[in-house]
Formats: C-alpha cells, sequence, structure tokens
C-alpha cells in the first residue's frame, strides 16, 4: 500500500527569493569566468539542488508514491527542521526513505564527479545508495565522470552529514558533480542531464519499495 512509504526530499541549502537574492552561504555558489548558468555566470548550488527535487518530486507524484519536500521553496530551513521534519514522518509510515541532493565544490576548481554518501558503517543507506549509483551509471553512462570510495566492497562515500546522522531512515546524500568547475557545471545546467539524475532518485525509490516490501 502507498500508505506504507513515504520518501523525504531534501533540497541542500537556501535558493533565490522573491526579491532576487541568494538566501545561502557564499560557499555555495561560484562564479565562473565564462558561460551562462543561474544568474549570468554566477552558478547557485541551492537554486540546481531545487530543480532536481522539484522534477524527482513531480515524477513521484505521477506515480502516486508518496513523499515530501523538507525544505522551504527558497529558503535555507535549519538543518535541525529538516530532520525533524523527517523524523515526524518517518513515525507516520511503515517505512522512509531521505534522500539530500547536493552538488559539490572543492574550492580549487579542479575536481569532478559523481558522489553519494551514507554514514560509516554499514547499514541500510548503504544498499540505497548501492542501488543509485547503479542507476546513474545506467542512465548517464559516460556522459559524467564518478568518484567511488575504494576503500571497501561498495561505492558509497561515507561521512556523518548532519542529515544522514541524524534521520532515523535509510539516507543518503548526493553530491551530483562539482559545480565550481566549469566542464561540470556546465552538464549541470543541461537539460537532460537533469532529468536523468532526477530519474534515477526516482527508479532507486521503486526499486527500494521493493525491497522492503510495498
Amino acid at each position: 500500500m502507498m500508505t506504507d512509504f513515504c520518501v523525504l526530499l531534501d533540497p541542500g541549502h537556501g535558493a533565490v527569493d522573491p526579491s532576487g537574492k541568494y538566501t545561502t552561504a557564499p560557499s555555495k555558489q561560484f562564479q565562473h569566468t565564462k558561460g551562462t548558468f543561474h544568474n549570468g555566470r554566477w552558478f547557485y548550488e541551492g537554486v540546481f539542488n531545487r530543480a532536481i527535487t522539484t522534477r524527482v518530486s513531480a515524477k513521484l507524484r505521477n506515480l502516486g508514491i508518496p513523499h515530501v519536500v523538507v525544505a522551504h521553496e527558497y529558503l535555507d530551513t535549519p538543518l535541525a527542521d529538516r530532520v525533524e521534519t523527517a523524523n515526524w514522518y518517518f513515525k507516520q509510515y511503515k517505512n522512509t526513505l531521505y534522500i539530500s541532493t547536493h552538488s559539490n565544490a572543492s574550492g580549487a576548481g579542479t575536481a569532478r564527479g559523481f558522489e553519494v554518501y551514507t554514514t560509516p558503517g554499514k547499514t541500510k543507506s548503504d544498499d540505497v545508495a548501492t542501488l543509485l549509483w547503479n542507476n546513474v551509471k545506467a542512465l548517464l553512462g559516460t556522459k559524467i565522470s564518478y568518484r567511488p570510495d575504494q576503500s571497501d566492497s561498495d561505492p558509497d562515500r561515507e561521512a556523518n552529514f548532519y542529515v544522514i546522522k541524524n534521520t532515523k531512515m535509510p539516507a543518503i546524500l548526493i553530491e551530483h558533480l562539482f559545480f565550481d568547475n566549469f566542464e561540470d557545471a556546465s552538464l549541470l545546467v543541461n537539460d537532460e542531464i537533469l532529468e536523468l539524475f532526477a530519474e534515477a532518485q526516482v527508479r532507486t525509490c521503486v526499486e527500494w519499495m521493493k525491497v522492503v516490501g510495498v
């Protein structure tokens, strides 16, 4: 039953408010020397994050899969509030899944590639991350580069990011390429790439529902 499952969607950071102000930290934006992004040559990570989540939400809605976006439309919702919202829904549904959407930055603009994070140790989140990784590779193939964890048998990297550490359900945090790298940033404003990244999340949700018996 659909009432047995809910996806919690978390587009990281803030976006652009009605006055045109970018509402999140300076580190979550980058001005390239060429190209056109969200505001001239400025790439806004929070705007990208919401572009992906909006597509995922629409696809889940079309499939009749319950989901909740745990962040504000443009304000930078505090991490604790995102987690509190997700954990409230965790109590209402038999199964929940948390997906935090981001794009990365190295500071030097030289790093490239796709990453997915879980918390340290082996949990159900690792299984979700592997499903996503495989879906991204199947859909995007050589269109993008990849940065798997080389230290163990699965591709996800491990870190105690607040939202995946403190949520009570399987949770992953996705870094969709590096927005301070021009080549990666150019991919992240390509409509085809956006659509494929969103589709990978949705397919992962559908597959996870089968794993948990929904």
